[in-house]
């Protein structure tokens, strides 16, 4: 088989493979974020926040340190985190050793929401991801997170390949 026509079958099955995951994750997002909707009337960006305060020690980060961790929809994340406050969900103050620096920190009525919404969450998770056995779930988190591995590899000189540093989390 001729080398090029070999690079050009990778390339093509290396973008099905980019596609066939972009529609799934689309699609499983759209899915939580209507089950946030419908159940709890509340949105995933909400939950996003809570989640990652949540993982924070003591529930409390820098806004800057939270818009890097936002799996959802990063948008505004000012007017999300207004309106939060404005629900008593979190609050924002100064930080203690930088007082340039806005603090975000997870309040009463925040970790209450966030106690009702995880379990819902995880069982969306599990029904959705029923599909595949456990092995397949593990090939599966293996697999992305060598393609995030990847990621952080790829020169950042790289035409049409923007890059951000991403915190590292446990999955």
């Amino acid at each position: 088989m001729n080398a090029g026509l070999k690079e050009s079958e990778d390339s093509k099955r290396a973008l099905r493979a980019w596609v066939q995951l972009l529609k799934t994750a689309k699609r499983i997002e759209s899915e939580v974020a209507s089950h946030f909707a419908n159940q709890h009337n509340t949105s995933l960006s909400r939950f996003d926040v809570l989640a990652n305060l949540e993982r924070s020690p003591g529930h409390a980060t820098g806004t800057s340190q939270l818009s890097k961790m936002l799996l959802a929809s990063r948008g505004n994340i000012t007017r999300l985190l207004d309106r939060m406050e404005n629900d008593a969900l979190i609050r924002r103050e100064p930080h203690p050793g930088d007082r340039r620096i806005s603090e975000v920190r997870m309040t009463a009525a925040g970790e209450a929401l966030f106690a009702r919404l995880a379990p819902d969450h995880e069982g969306w998770a599990q029904e959705i991801f029923g599909a595949l056995t456990e092995a397949e779930l593990d090939d599966l988190i293996a697999m992305l997170r060598k393609l995030r591995v990847r990621l952080d590899e790829v020169p950042k000189s790289r035409p049409g390949i923007a890059r951000r540093p991403e915190p590292r989390q446990e999955d």
